[in-house]
């Protein structure tokens, strides 16, 4: 077969786990095996593709069915230990020429295999097979004697091939075969295909260079972060691929391609064979008429940027300047580093950014490599940067530059040596070209700040609206950063504070920066000094109560804090003095209901006397001081009753008239 005549030629390899291969050669077969591991063999029926670019015809892609589709059609089933009583056993039936012992003892039968009689304890030679001649006589043979078996039907030959080529194959590959026009006389393929990968990383090396200072200005604190922390200079960022060769072969001369981005991938299970059910529908009866049921069929179902800090040991307090050898010795680093040309170029491929490398890569296999992919000259800052959620306590040394390589940065670690010096290290996030990168590397531990934090919530306002007030609450948030510099220099902190979604600076220094995520401020801060710096924000929010829920002091209270006009405050006043009468009305009828239940008690207790006190002799004139007071009791509750009407009628007609009031309070106008 041309296997070795398809060699690759480039390689793409993607981040989330996937390789495209591409394969180049030109032969003169017709007929081309291209060899997978089984868990490569669905990615690559997915997406394989042939093109002849001489112009012939691919006439098919054959590929190896898994044994396991056959496992339950194949007639032929061998064992490792008994194969030959196993294959009689599977060849019962069939017809078959036996030859027994050897030489001129030996004798041949023919006819058809009835069975074999297997004894469990020595089944290799106490066990007999039977044969059915055909005169219809049955012969008993001995399994040891039998030397040779003869198949004579070709399909019991065929399929004993067919099981013995099945049990041939590697069950940890398959083989892929491609049909080629035969009528053409060579050609000249391309062949891709996609394959499972491990994801490609990148690493980073950063050489810097600060610029030369000025030494009165270094050493003078007459300007606050006039020192050498803050410098700037410029860096040289030179990025390295790394990918292994997991293929199973070399890589030769091979041409290499690094994407970034994140394409939609899955594995879909190609190889299995599936046979669907299907309903089973038995034979009508035909002695009686009845109706025609089927089995229903029914469906199957088979069961990433932030900035991150790199947690590197406390480095030593930065020192006031490089010495000079330090400096010489960085600038010449750097210097032979841009002397080594670009091996790689980067392009944009839509949603997604490739690094090519130019030259050719050879890599064994079983080998990992890493390849140069970026290396490009950048201005740079050093600057003291603060985020507490990040380091609680101490600012970070970091280097600032802006993406200008026009290359998108890879997430991954990066290496950091100033003038000629290990400084630390830190993660490059994944960034997109024209994008700002910090670099945090070191912790200043001459620096510590803390933080205070109050929340105040007050009423700035309200407004009316029918039967409700609606107050306007400013809710601020003060943090107060205490900035401890104990070095013997001035610094410059940036402090980054998140911005809190909602919330906009008040009483503050505008920010010298602010990102879609970030405030930050660049804070002087004197030698030796304790420096405090506060920054508000604040939130305004709705809350609601009842008109009718307020009291008299609160209401001056708004007219005083004229949120409230006089007129308004009046209508107010009036509308709570309704309902002051309204409650003290309705507070009298509970009354008169409680004195009308004592009163129909004491007159259930005068009728019950009524009926056993006497009407004539003494006990008449105790009769009619009973009746009397039945009588008075009587017109008292008479009364109750015409008090308790009029009070509701009253009631009423005020809930009428503060109803009506309450629909026509506000206007939506917010009161300031």
């Amino acid at each position: 077969m041309a296997e070795a005549k398809l060699a690759i030629r480039r390689l793409t390899l993607y981040k989330h786990g996937v390789g495209f291969v591409e394969r180049e050669g030109k032969l003169e077969e017709s007929e081309v095996q291209l060899v997978f591991r089984q868990s490569e063999v669905n990615d690559a029926l997915k997406s394989l593709l042939v093109i002849d670019r001489q112009g012939g015809q691919v006439r098919g892609i054959h590929y190896e069915t898994p044994d396991a589709a056959f496992a339950d059609v194949l007639p032929v089933s061998l064992s490792p230990d008994h194969s030959l009583l196993d294959l009689l056993r599977s060849l019962r039936g069939r017809m078959l020429r036996l030859q027994l012992g050897e030489g001129t003892t030996g004798r041949e039968v023919s006819g058809q295999l009835l069975g074999v009689e297997v004894d469990p304890t020595e089944p290799l030679t106490r066990s007999r097979v039977a044969i059915l001649q055909q005169d219809s006589e049955v012969i008993n043979l001995p399994l040891a004697q039998l030397q040779t078996v003869f198949l004579l039907e070709e399909r019991a030959a065929q399929d004993l091939r067919f099981f013995l080529d099945s049990s041939r194959n590697d069950v940890a590959h398959r083989t892929v075969t491609l049909q080629l026009d035969s009528g053409q006389p060579t050609h000249d393929l391309l062949v891709s295909y996609l394959i499972p990968c491990p994801t490609w990383r990148v690493s980073y090396r950063l050489v810097a260079e600060s610029a030369a200072l000025d030494k009165e200005k270094a050493t003078t604190e007459a300007q606050p972060g006039a020192d050498t922390a803050d410098r700037q200079g410029e860096l040289l960022l030179q990025g390295w691929g790394l990918f292994d060769n997991r293929l199973e072969e070399d890589l030769e001369e091979v041409r290499v391609r690094l994407v970034a981005g994140q394409p939609i991938s899955f594995i879909y299970d190609l190889t299995t064979s599936r046979i669907p059910e299907r309903p089973l529908v038995e034979d009508e009866a035909r002695i009686a008429p009845g109706p025609v049921e089927f089995t229903p069929a029914f469906p199957q179902s088979e069961a990433m940027y932030d900035m991150a800090i790199m947690a590197a040991p406390p480095a030593p307090m930065m020192a006031a300047a490089p010495a000079r050898g330090g400096m010489a010795r960085g600038r010449a680093m750097k210097q032979a580093l841009q002397e080594q040309a670009p091996a790689a170029k980067g392009s944009t491929l839509g949603e997604l950014f490739q690094y090519e490398v130019t030259t050719p890569v050879s890599v064994k296999r079983g080998e990992s490599a890493l390849v140069p992919i970026l290396s490009n000259n950048l201005p740079y800052k050093r600057e003291l940067l603060y985020n507490g959620q990040k380091m609680p306590q101490h600012p970070v040394a970091a280097l600032r530059f802006k993406n200008d390589s026009g290359l998108v940065l890879e997430r991954g670690p990066v290496t950091i040596i100033e003038d000629g010096e290990y400084r630390g290290e830190a993660l490059v996030p994944f960034s997109p070209t024209e994008t700002e990168v910090y670099l945090a590397y070191a912790v200043e531990l001459g620096i510590k700040l803390t933080q205070q934090q109050e929340s105040r919530t007050e009423s700035v306002g309200l407004r009316l609206d029918k039967a409700y007030i609606y107050f306007n609450q400013a809710t601020t948030l003060s943090r107060t950063y205490q900035i401890e510099n104990n070095l013997a220099e001035a610094r410059i902190v940036t402090l980054e504070q998140a911005i809190v979604p909602g919330y906009e600076l008040v009483n503050s220094p505008a920010p010298d920066e602010k990102t879609a995520e970030f405030y930050r401020w660049k804070v002087p801060c004197l030698a030796k000094r304790l420096t405090n710096f506060v920054v508000q924000e604040r939130i305004y929010n709705w809350r609601s109560e009842m008109v009718l829920d307020q009291n008299y002091e609160q209401l001056r209270r708004y007219l005083e804090q004229r949120w409230l006009d006089a007129a308004t405050l009046k209508t107010l006043q009036g509308l709570l003095d309704q309902q002051n009468t309204i409650r003290k009305n309705s507070q009298e009828i509970n009354s008169i209901g409680q004195e009308r239940e004592q009163l129909y008690r004491r007159q259930e207790q005068l009728r019950q006397n009524l009926t056993v006190l006497a009407t004539s002799g003494e006990e008449a004139q105790l009769r009619r001081q009973v009746f009397n007071q039945l009588s008075e009791s009587e017109q008292r509750l008479n009364a109750l009753d015409k008090r308790a009407e009029e009070l509701q009628s009253q009631n009423k007609q005020r809930q009428e008239e503060l109803d009506q009031i309450l629909a026509s309070l506000g206007e939506g106008d917010e009161k300031k």
